[in-house]
């Protein structure tokens, strides 16, 4: 899959690559080239949730939340959590819990990094993020950019979409985003918020149950509405 809009990322000043491992896909700026040890990192998630899922089925198939489990591998335990706190399956929060794990071992070298996956995104910027939002919605496409109000702290901004990309979708939302200081949370929140959109009405539904849950910021996109809160604004 071509994923056009890394073509449109700057970050002057900074290493680029793309590491691939099973069904993540990274993109990732940061301040010198590690992706030998971004890639061990990623085989190593991979193995050890393949491992736990080869022991625990419902952990890959349940789209509930499953029970916390002590000999779960930190991945894993981590997923289990962030799903139980939004309302979901563990596998809902894969691959903002892999950004997030990338990111933070990389903020061990760098005092910087932006660290993409799926269009899951986990982030620490000394300035305040300016983010494209991508979305196939004729009203908005092309057409949005939001600013993230913090500095200096890591961030995950995660999101879903009924409309765009491989992951399961039981809503009609055009697009959700998520924002928290955790990317397993943030990832499973993004896909628990985009099933509860079904019509644009929806939106102020998900902004409610967000705020209940703690976000920092969200946006909803359903047909010619949109709906946003927190620590974000329109640039």
């Amino acid at each position: 899959m071509r994923r056009v809009y890394r073509e449109l990322f700057s970050l002057d000043g900074f290493e680029s690559w793309e590491t691939t491992y099973k069904k993540t896909n990274l993109f990732i700026k940061a301040c010198k080239d590690l992706r030998f040890e971004v890639f061990r990192l990623v085989k190593k998630s991979w193995e050890e949730l393949l491992d736990y899922i080869e022991k625990n089925k419902d952990f890959l198939t349940s789209l509930k939340p499953i029970k916390q489990d002590r000999h779960a591998p930190p991945i894993a335990k981590k997923m289990i959590e962030a799903s139980a706190k939004a309302d979901v399956g563990p596998m809902a929060s894969v691959a903002g819990a892999i950004a997030e794990a990338i990111g933070k071992m990389i903020l061990k070298e760098c005092s910087e990094c932006v660290v993409e996956n799926g269009g899951d995104i986990f982030l620490k910027l000394e300035r305040e993020p300016i983010v494209g939002i991508y979305t196939n919605n004729s009203y908005f496409k092309d057409n949005l950019t939001i600013k993230v109000k913090t500095k200096g702290v890591p961030i995950s901004i995660c999101s879903s979409s009924a409309k765009i990309g491989p992951s399961l979708s039981l809503g009609k939302a055009d697009l959700a985003v998520i924002i928290t200081r955790d990317g397993a949370f943030s990832d499973a929140m993004a896909t628990k918020t985009a099933n509860m959109v079904e019509r644009p009405e929806d939106i102020e539904k998900a902004i409610e149950f967000s705020k209940e849950r703690g976000v920092d910021g969200c946006l909803f996109i359903k047909d010619k509405k949109i709906g946003l809160w927190g620590n974000i604004e329109l640039v």
